[in-house]
């Protein structure tokens, strides 16, 4: 590959180069695996996702590829997180896969975490290769390779040295042991053979044994020599890492001069990626604190997958991303939809920024559809999912959009549920998150206190606006908005006063959506009798 074929998309760029780092390879392993010690949340989907963005972009070169994921459910139960019983603390030191289920309803306490995260991927456009790391181990897969670091272990224990300010001591072994009695990890090696046999001393039974790893593994590599171990097992080419493993002397730099000198391979391409944290906060979210924790459950219930993958394609792994939950929704999507309607056809003339574009949406939706998707803008998704009843969204909802003018009478069945979810997403969004102006409740009945403080002027503005509304059926906002202003100009209030009222009627505040629109999406015949209760 000559320098002219360097891409322009970053995961475009990294593809490149893995192709160009182990060219020599028929198929590209795409890592990535987390320790399920409680909820995987959105900042370590952040890891998978650009994992997989590798992988498409590799699969667009039309490479052969494989996406692993590893549960590191044999890492051990260190601490108990703050949505898991205190009575848990005794289970520390076994591994996770022997750690009960909190909940009972699966079978370890990392089955649990891992099927919940397996669940939220199902819809993602993933095709992800689920490894649990405690079978691995326990069916002595990495033996021969935990036999070579023993052998290794002054190398490794040196490497490990240029960065520790405690050194590591002479003696030192470069390997964990479950006790085959209490199956905790409170055990110290006192020798190993050569081969596959350590003897140790188990702290919790008060007794020394002695055991072959080649025929019942129970032992684990401690994280710095386990990493690149698994490197060289499954011949990764590419997987990326957070900043806590990417500093100076972090794991991913020792474990690239482990692979390399006591593994005598190359270590896989490498790329950080930063934290991802809910908008306001300069908070990493923790799932074992409990803190700012965000699942992708979460963001599915106000983005769509195609959203989420959208929200990841168009940032570069090594800057934050700042989930918006406010009214900066709003924009993503209408961004996401421009950015859309260019790709169909409403294109830049700016043909780098044009193709850019085109890769940011091609490895959002993955599935590039023929046509272009049916879209109704998020703001006024919104308003509609709130003032027509969700059971009469594919009826009266649809025709409110089609005389709102955002939406054409010619829609598909595939349309309209594609209109539909963008709906339930908005109607989530305005209930859970937005802030107050983008809240409506429509006023079937007006509170009492509103009628008793209307004035005579607006008690016959709004009797004009109900009676216009009785003789006159519009066929959409657009040609009812110019009435309005006749209603107003008839009546004794000023423009923001007549308004005023009409919100204050419908809605209980101020200010809202365009009236005419507002009026639409509850019907005229409703309007009219919440109208009529002020008479």
């Amino acid at each position: 590959m000559s320098n002219q074929e360097q891409p322009l998309f970053w995961s475009d760029q990294l593809a490149f180069g893995v192709r160009r780092k182990f060219s020599d390879r028929d198929t590209y392993v795409c890592a990535s695996g987390i320790s399920p010690s409680g909820f995987v949340h959105i900042g370590n989907f952040r890891e998978i996702i650009t994992t997989d963005f590798v992988v498409k972009s590799l699969q667009h070169y039309d490479e052969d590829t494989r996406f692993i994921y590893s549960w590191d459910d044999y890492d051990r139960f260190r601490k108990v997180p703050e949505n898991v019983p205190d009575e848990f603390e005794k289970y520390i030191g076994l591994p996770l896969s022997k750690v009960p289920d909190p909940e009972n309803c699966h079978e370890s306490y990392a089955e649990h975490f891992e099927a919940q995260l397996e669940e939220e991927l199902d819809d993602m456009h993933m095709d992800i290769e689920f490894i649990r790391q405690s079978e691995m181990f326990e069916e002595g897969k990495y033996a021969d390779l935990i036999k070579k670091a023993l052998n290794h272990r002054e190398e490794i224990r040196e490497i490990l040295n240029q960065y520790r300010q405690e050194p590591r001591e002479e003696g030192w072994f470069p390997l964990h042991v479950y006790c085959k009695e209490c199956e905790k990890d409170f055990t110290e090696i006192k020798a190993y053979d050569g081969e596959y046999t350590v003897e140790y001393f188990c702290e919790e039974c008060e007794k020394e044994f002695e055991i072959n790893f080649k025929e019942n593994d129970t032992v684990k590599p401690p994280w710095r020599v386990d990493w690149p171990m698994r490197w060289f097992f499954e011949n990764v080419s590419f997987e990326p890492g957070g900043k806590d493993h990417s500093a100076a002397g972090s794991s991913r730099d020792t474990g690239k001069q482990i692979i390399e000198e006591v593994y005598d391979a190359e270590a896989p391409v490498y790329q950080m990626y930063d934290f991802v944290r809910p908008k306001g906060s300069d908070k990493k979210i923790s799932s074992s604190s409990g803190e700012n924790t965000l699942r992708l459950k979460d963001m599915k219930e106000i983005y769509s997958p195609e959203m989420i993958r959208f929200l990841f394609s168009q940032t570069k792994p090594k800057k934050v991303i700042n989930l918006a939950f406010d009214e900066e929704i709003i924009q993503i999507y209408d961004r996401f939809d421009r950015i859309e309607g260019n790709y169909y056809g409403e294109g830049l003339d700016n043909e780098k920024k044009q193709r850019h574009q085109e890769r940011v949406y091609e490895l959002a939706m993955v599935d590039v559809p023929e046509e272009r998707p049916v879209r109704v803008p998020f703001k006024h998704a919104s308003l509609v999912a709130q003032t027509v009843p969700e059971d009469e969204w594919r009826g009266k909802g649809l025709e409110v959009l089609q005389q709102t003018g955002h939406l054409s009478e010619d829609i598909s069945e595939k349309g309209e549920d594609e209109v539909l979810d963008r709906m339930r997403r908005a109607k989530n969004w305005a209930r859970e998150y937005a802030p107050e102006d983008y809240r409506f409740e429509i006023n079937y009945e007006v509170p009492d206190e509103i009628i008793e403080n209307l004035s005579d002027e607006q008690l016959e503005a709004l009797k004009l606006l109900r009676e216009l509304l009785e003789v006159e059926e519009f066929e959409d906002a657009e040609e009812l908005d110019g009435e309005l202003f006749n209603v107003r100009d008839d009546s004794e209030l000023g423009t923001g006063e007549f308004f005023d009222t009409c919100y204050q009627v419908f809605l209980s505040r101020d200010q809202g959506p365009r009236l005419s629109t507002l009026i639409v999406s509850i019907g005229q015949e409703e309007a009219v009798k919440i109208l009529s209760q002020v008479q």
